[in-house]
């Protein structure tokens, strides 16, 4: 029998819905939990040895537990993996039918906006003409107030009629933005962008200047990394 399938009622039994610890498995994990206590102090290499065989039983039972906890999910994730794929399957035309309608809703509220825009425009050349007729009027030319009065009155109907569009109902414009020089941002707004260390690729290139027989700490100390090696105690 495949040893995996044999852990499976050892440790955990269930069907997705419901999950039982065997009476085996409570009695072999009490036993190497009430060992490993005895381990208090570590003073010597034959203390280390003792405790890394106790590590070593924790460990087992901890690959046991894992490789059965997989194994009883497989059938609720393949499940899952089912439910998921007729749901997307069947939302296709809904997505695309609700993503075709608020283009058409998008493009409506950008169209108010120009028109605002252009509202905006026709109350400035409103206003600067109305200015240019009391310069006019204050330089005693007749003709000159009617026809900036003339031309002041046209732009204001036609602003009076812009302002009658409004956006409609559910609709609102947020700032968003695209980052064209991430370089630059984190220059000038340093408090705008967040920088992480990617570990892998640091401990990769530590190991690699190792191989290579680089002075590791103080390479590594060149750019803004302290490298140090700590001890790692093996479960094997």
């Amino acid at each position: 029998m495949n040893e995996t399938n044999e852990l499976m009622p050892l440790i955990l039994a269930g069907d997705g819905y419901q999950l039982t610890i065997s009476a085996e498995a409570e009695a072999r994990k009490a036993s190497i939990i009430e060992k490993s206590a005895a381990v208090t102090t570590v003073f010597s290499n034959d203390d280390s040895a003792r405790a890394q065989r106790h590590t070593r039983s924790l460990a087992a039972m901890r690959i046991e537990v894992e490789k059965s906890r997989k194994l009883v999910k497989e059938p609720v994730n393949r499940i899952g993996k089912m439910i998921d794929a007729a749901a997307a399957a069947f939302m296709i035309e809904i997505n695309a039918e609700e993503g075709r309608i608020k283009q058409l809703i998008n493009n409506h509220a950008e169209e108010v906006m120009r028109i605002k825009a252009e509202k905006e425009r026709i109350e400035r050349e409103a206003f600067e003409a109305a200015r240019a007729a009391r310069e006019a009027a204050e330089e005693g030319g007749i003709a000159a107030v009617i026809a900036a009065k003339k031309a002041t009155a046209e732009k204001l109907e036609a602003s009076a009629d812009l302002a009658s569009t409004k956006l409609a109902e559910g609709i609102r414009f947020a700032w968003d933005f695209e980052v064209i020089d991430l370089h630059k941002l984190a220059e000038k707004e340093p408090e705008l962008v967040r920088i992480e260390p990617r570990r892998a690729e640091i401990l990769a290139e530590l190991k690699d200047m190792e191989e290579h027989g680089y002075q590791v700490e103080a390479l590594a100390s060149t750019f803004g990394i302290r490298a140090f090696k700590k001890p790692i105690v093996s479960s094997r």
